[in-house]
């Protein structure tokens, strides 16, 4: 009995203790709530994070398990004794029950207090913080030493932890490693036939085809170790498809008691005839001939059989020229997605597994031997091959692959006598056994940044080896350098990351020893180390892809048309042939051009040529002014407005300046801006945004808005990137719209002023304030760095913000202008509500934020001298972009003060390094929690008005717009007659 009472009353000092500390924890929140002194608010940041940890311990350990330890009651006790006013040297529940209703009580009383020093006051006579910074830090000290102890005696049980809290499992099998040896055999049959007895000898070349060669789960029961390559052979840059399959010679087994082990019956396959390739030239050049065939051989002890060759079973177009990785890296960025970027960081890695130490894979490969064909639709599918040149001098190295390894130094080697240590260069000692290791690293940070290794030297400041005395060593220094100075950039707890991480790590590649590790242990090393962390990766991101189908599945991507389906190419190009054989038209008697990536638009038939010609005499410059600016968009009010009659379609090549909008109301804005309306743009498959296309101070201007309901730095970068896509000559983008200000005593902003993002010398005129890291003491340290705006709308804001005429009312006219067509019921929503409405809030009031009737609002505000005239003002300065909406004011101002922001927004992040843009943010809030849409719709109208006065200071781009680019295609020529028809005359 005196034990159970023992026990409950242990259970209860426990409990006790534990609310203790989250007592003290509520404390040291309400303290950091208003301390300014940093090193005060890292303190109390320490102490919230470390109850917090005692708290959730003694919770997750059980009291009872705890009250049964003394040991266990005076580590926790420990750190209470420092910093209580009663004593706690014996474990006794009722000092502390006294003790913490006093702090319940001193918690209750200064969670109302501002005061920092008033709250100290009151909390000194029960609870001592430490007034000195020696103080303070034995007091952390003592409770880290407190969860270390409870940490180690009680080790957290994993089988515990909620599904949640898990990683998810993924089953990915191992992938079969026969490929390593079929390639090297291949290769040997290969170089065996080189002999070309052409005068001159033919210049052989193969592409071998990459990828993780698993095999889908529904061939599961064919043999594993036999292994069939894709590949394109060529002699004369005439590039010849070509399938090798490749055999296992059969085991002998030996059968100990055949009537307990009855062997299945096997069926003979048909016997197949071969013929041994003794040259391989000559079987090309027969190909060559049958341009819907393919060769086939076959692989058997290493040498090159040939049997009936096949119908090609793909829609590979040989005519047309391969694009290299290196070329979509530097001419055709565009076509990369996160998807695809994944896809290929898979496969890439998977060509190191499957090839490292093999002829194929050469130490010095690079994004220039990776290669991508075209399709008969100029489709690319995303399926790459490896270019390797053939010579008949690769007989020499065909049994020792290591010597298309670069040769180091290997100590290891060298007798003891050989050479005087002492005349060892450390340079040329390879401090990493797998270059193509090195290599593979490089192009996973290509893919990643979408950028050339020497562009992305350049842009982290690294200093790169001249390309003739480049070694594997400085290879290795050059690559370790840029992933230094870029690391930053990658999340550090991404599997990527880990993967690059793990290729420069030379450790990673070598035995406990030091030792290199043999070919068998270094393959399951770097599928273990690199390849199984992006496939885990991949596989995550998108539940929809198996590594087992990956090979199938990347193929089915259209990599020049941003990861489309290439069959959906091939069809729309089959159903777009046999259209126009359908039809009895003039087109049918030319080629079809296709724009690179984009399907045709629909041929112009002779009224919309007639009309498109009969605009020539009409400049674009001239401004034409209507009632309504509007298209035809669905359920808006922008669908009530009728369309212009005189509306114009243009190619979409001929606009240059592009505007992008988060929400209707910003849209419409701008859309009344437009001098001119054009038609609106065909269906772009791909391009989910819907387009307004006019004339805007004398520029060629293509106008979108997200999605519905759709807010953020990620909707913002997928619109940007359609609209560059689809618009391939828009030189720079102005993200117009609204945004919440940070009014300073150095920047009087007002609601309805303009915020333009202007650089300083430290940032690039738009930070992005949610992405950097969280160090001790709560300070957040910003990473990563945004492209500044273009130059062309600098030296214009230049030569606005030095224009002497420049009048204080410069947005006016077009403000009116907006009231004046936009639809009537929404006219006075674009006028100025009222200086009296504009109210900046210093105290945090229940009623004012809902926006009630409050007797105390007049102490609530902040008391500004009103403006002399209602018209808004223009600031130039830093705009903090991130993906959540701020609705904080003390956070505002910090901002504000350690930063300089003059505004808060959510788009720009997301298109700054897509595009090179400009940011016009009317201020429609404070960024505090008095968020109302008041003010949104004048906002909206001042930053519409802004751009339009900014695109006057711009020149604008010289852009022939009178043949589209399907008219050049047909080759018409159309002559005028004296009736003013036009008749077509075929060149």
């Amino acid at each position: 009995m005196r034990s159970s009472s023992t026990s409950a009353t242990g259970r209860a000092t426990v409990k006790s203790i534990r609310l203790t500390y989250k007592a003290i924890q509520q404390i040291a929140k309400a303290l950091r709530l208003d301390e300014q002194d940093e090193d005060l608010k890292a303190f109390y940041a320490k102490l919230i994070v470390y109850c917090t940890i005692i708290e959730s311990r003694i919770i997750s350990v059980g009291e009872s398990a705890l009250s049964l330890s003394n040991d266990s009651l005076h580590t926790l006790l420990l750190p209470l004794k420092g910093i209580s006013t009663v004593s706690l040297d014996r474990p006794c529940n009722a000092s502390i029950d006294v003790w913490l209703r006093d702090l319940a009580r001193i918690h209750d009383e200064i969670r109302r207090i501002k005061d920092n020093a008033s709250k100290i006051e009151i909390i000194r006579t029960h609870l001592n913080l430490g007034t000195t910074p020696g103080e303070r830090t034995m007091i952390a000290k003592s409770l880290d030493q407190c969860e270390e102890e409870l940490r180690v005696r009680y080790p957290e049980d994993s089988s515990q932890w909620a599904a949640e809290d898990l990683a998810p499992q993924l089953n990915i099998g191992e992938p079969t490693y026969a490929v390593w040896g079929a390639a090297q055999s291949i290769f040997k049959a290969m170089v065996a036939c080189m002999n070309c007895p052409c005068t001159p000898a033919h210049d052989l070349g193969a592409r071998l085809c990459l990828g993780t060669y698993r095999k889908p789960k529904l061939d599961l029961d064919a043999e594993m170790d036999e292994v069939d390559f894709n590949m394109f052979l060529s002699s004369q840059q005439d590039w010849q498809e070509v399938i090798v399959h490749t055999t296992k010679d059969r085991q002998v087994k030996v059968v100990i008691d055949e009537r307990h082990n009855p062997s299945p019956e096997v069926k003979c396959a048909p016997a197949v005839k071969t013929m041994k390739v003794k040259n391989l030239c000559e079987q090309i050049a027969k190909i060559k001939s049958r341009a819907l065939y393919r060769l086939v051989f076959k692989v058997t002890r290493n040498q090159l059989f040939k049997l009936q060759s096949e119908r090609s079973g793909s829609s590979i177009y040989k005519s047309q020229n391969a694009i290299s990785l290196d070329e979509f890296l530097r001419n055709k960025s565009d076509s990369f997605t996160e998807k695809t970027k994944r896809i290929l960081a898979v496969i890439l890695s998977s060509a190191v597994f499957h090839l490292h130490n093999t002829p194929w894979l050469q130490s010095a490969w690079n994004s220039s031997d990776v290669w991508f064909f075209r399709t008969s639709s100029s489709a690319i599918p995303l399926k790459p091959f490896l270019h390797r040149p053939l010579s008949p001098l690769d007989n020499q190295c065909v049994n020792d692959c290591d010597s298309n390894q670069e040769t180091a130094l290997n100590l290891d080697d060298l007798a003891p006598d050989d050479i005087d240590p002492d005349d060892i260069d450390p340079d040329d000692v390879l401090s990493h056994d797998c270059p193509t290791l090195v290599i593979l690293a490089t192009m996973l940070l290509e893919v990643y940044f979408v950028a050339p290794f020497d562009i992305l030297a350049q842009k982290f400041n690294v200093t790169l080896e001249s390309g003739s005395q480049s070694t594997a060593f400085t290879r290795y220094v050059d690559v370790n350098g840029v992933f230094q100075a870029c690391q930053k950039e990658i999340p550090e707890n991404s599997q990527f990351y880990q993967a690059v991480e793990n290729c420069l790590d030379p450790k990673v590649w070598q035995d406990e020893e030091g030792n290199k590790l043999d070919d068998p242990a270094l393959r399951a090393r770097i599928y273990s180390q690199v390849v199984l962390p992006l496939e885990t990766e991949l596989s995550q991101a998108y539940s929809d892809i198996r590594i087992e189908d990956l090979d199938r599945f990347a193929q089915d991507f259209d990599f020049g048309s941003w990861g489309q389906s290439a069959h959906v190419w091939d069809q729309q190009n089959s159903a777009d042939a046999s259209q126009s054989n359908d039809s009895v038209s003039i087109a049918t008697a030319a080629p079809r051009q296709e724009s690179y990536g984009l399907p045709l638009q629909p041929q112009s038939t002779g009224d919309e040529f007639r009309d498109r010609r009969a605009q020539r005499g009409f400049p674009p410059n001239k401004r034409r002014f209507s009632r309504s600016p509007s298209g035809t968009e669905a359920e808006s009010f922008v669908s009530d407005l009728p369309p212009l009659p005189d509306a114009q379609a243009y190619p979409n090549s001929s606009y240059t300046v592009g505007i992008l909008c988060a929400l209707p109301l910003e849209l419409l804005a701008v859309r009344a801006l437009f001098d001119a309306k054009h038609q609106s743009p065909k269906y772009i498959r791909g391009d989910s945004n819907t387009y307004a296309l006019g004339i805007m101070s004398e520029h060629m201007v293509v106008a979108a808005c997200l999605p519905s309901g759709e807010y953020g730095t990620n909707a913002a970068a997928d619109s940007a990137s359609n609209m560059k896509r689809t618009f391939p000559n828009i030189e720079f983008c102005l993200l117009v719209g609204i945004g919440g200000g940070a009014p300073t005593h150095k920047s009087d902003i007002r609601l309805g002023d303009v915020v333009v993002s202007l650089p300083t010398t430290k940032y690039p005129g738009v930070v992005q304030y949610d992405r950097g890291k969280e160090i001790e003491g709560n300070t957040f340290d910003l990473t990563g760095s945004l492209h500044p705006p273009p130059r062309c709308l600098m030296t214009a804001i230049s030569s606005l913000r030095s224009n002497p005429d420049l009048p204080s009312n410069a947005l006016q006219s077009s403000l009116e202008e907006v009231t004046r067509r936009v639809p009537e019921p929404l006219a006075s929503q674009y006028q100025h509500p009222g200086q009296d409405q504009d109210w900046l809030m210093k105290a945090v009031c229940v009623a004012c934020q809902r926006h009630e009737d409050c007797p105390n609002r007049d102490s609530h505000l902040y008391t500004r001298p009103h403006r002399s005239t209602s018209h808004p003002e223009i600031h130039y300065g830093l705009i903090a972009s991130g993906n959540r909406v701020l609705k904080d004011a003390s956070v505002r101002d910090r901002w504000a003060q350690e930063y300089g922001i003059l505004c808060f927004e959510m788009e720009a992040a997301g298109v700054m390094n897509t595009f090179p843009c400009l940011v016009i943010r009317g201020i429609c809030d404070y960024a505090d929690s008095y968020k109302n849409k008041r003010w949104q719709h004048y906002a909206a109208a001042t930053a519409a008005a802004y751009a339009k006065l900014l695109l006057g200071h711009t020149a604008a781009n010289n852009v022939d717009w009178g043949r589209t680019s399907e008219e050049e295609a047909i080759g018409l020529q159309y002559q005028n007659v004296k009736d003013g028809s036009f008749k077509r005359q075929r060149v």
